[in-house]
Order: C-alpha cells, then sequence, then structure tokens
C-alpha cells in the first residue's frame, strides 16, 4: 500500500491520466472522471490486502494439492502453506520498489502506457510491445527474475516444512504452483482475447 501511495503522489498518476484522456473526452467529462477516481482512491487502497489474501490463499491451495498428490503420510495445516505462500509475497513487493525506483530515478519521461506495461527485470522489456498481440503481454511480463526468486521461496518453504530433498520440493512446487499459474495466465489470456 506504501508503495501504491508513493507512486501515487511522485509518480503524478493524475497528471498521466489527464494527459492520456485528454484527447478523448471533453474537458468536463474528465474532470468527472478525476474527481471520481479521487472519491474513491480509498477502494483501490483497500483492495491491495485482500488481493494479497486471494493470490496468497491460492498458492496455498496449489502447494497443498500438490502435497496430497505427493502422498506425504502427515497431515500439514493449511496455515503453514498460507505462511510460505506469504513469505512469498515480500518478492512481490520488491517489484512494486524497483518499478517505483525506475520511473522515478531512471526513465523520468514516461506515459501512462509505459508505467501500466513496464515489468522491472522481465523478458518483455527486451521486446518491442507495439508489435505484440495484448493477449501476450500478461504472460511475457510473467517471465521475469522475481517470479523465479518467488518460486525459489515457495521451493525453500516447502523444503523446510516437509523436511525433504530440495530436488523433491523444487519438483513438487514445479507441478503443484506451477500448474497453477498456468492455469492462470491462461485465464488472463482468455479474459483479453475476449475484450480485444
Amino acid at each position: 500500500m506504501i508503495i501504491t501511495i508513493l507512486s501515487k503522489h511522485f509518480l503524478k498518476t493524475e497528471k498521466l491520466l489527464y494527459n492520456f484522456y485528454a484527447e478523448q473526452l471533453a474537458k468536463d467529462q474528465l474532470q468527472k472522471l478525476l474527481s471520481a477516481q479521487q472519491k474513491w482512491a480509498w477502494v483501490g487502497y483497500a483492495i491491495i490486502p485482500v488481493m494479497v489474501l486471494i493470490r496468497s490463499s491460492l498458492v496455498a491451495l496449489c502447494l497443498s494439492i500438490g502435497v496430497f498428490f505427493y502422498d506425504i503420510e502427515r497431515k500439514i495445516p493449511f496455515k503453514r502453506f498460507f505462511r510460505i505462500a506469504l513469505m512469498g509475497e515480500f518478492v512481490l513487493v520488491l517489484v512494486g520498489l524497483f518499478k517505483f525506483g525506475y520511473f522515478y530515478f531512471i526513465k523520468t519521461d514516461y506515459n501512462l502506457q509505459d508505467l501500466q506495461q513496464y515489468y522491472p527485470l522481465s523478458y518483455i522489456n527486451f521486446l518491442d510491445r507495439e508489435n505484440l498481440q495484448p493477449w501476450l503481454i500478461y504472460p511475457l511480463q510473467t517471465l521475469n527474475l522475481f517470479e523465479v526468486a518467488y518460486f525459489l521461496v515457495l521451493v525453500y518453504g516447502v523444503h523446510k516444512l516437509l523436511q525433504n530433498k530440495f530436488i523433491k520440493s523444487l519438483e513438487m512446487v514445479a507441478l503443484s504452483y506451477g500448474t497453477g499459474m498456468l492455469i492462470w495466465m491462461g485465464l488472463i489470456m482468455f479474459l483479453i482475447l475476449n475484450m480485444t
């Protein structure tokens, strides 16, 4: 939430929105849009912890299903998997910090589309976004070093939880979380295809 607040104030997102919609909307429509956004900004801040809880719960569910299918004899409470997924969320906080730092210190001349589509240390940064289909943007953003670090945090957490070989934990997380991630990316790509 702090990164979101910092980005809103220091990266001047309101000015970017104004510039983006200035050609598309009349001035009074634009003022209504910006005032409505300011009025409902608290909803965006309130959704952040809810989204973290949902994402962590889904990852924990994937991990617990993966452990279930590997026929581990002992019963492990869901909250332990949830704790592992929450530890991984700290890696994703670094994404926001890197993104904020990039636009605040390095690339100071940017537009709204740059701010929305940039993902630090991602494969998409090496490609020309203008020539990409919209449904390819999300999966290419997902191919990044932070996702690898998140995956390794999950592997380490499962390894410590189950007290098994690291390679076995790697396999379990790859099959459980990896499958969940592929399903999620497929869903997002399907939705983008239907909206464009």
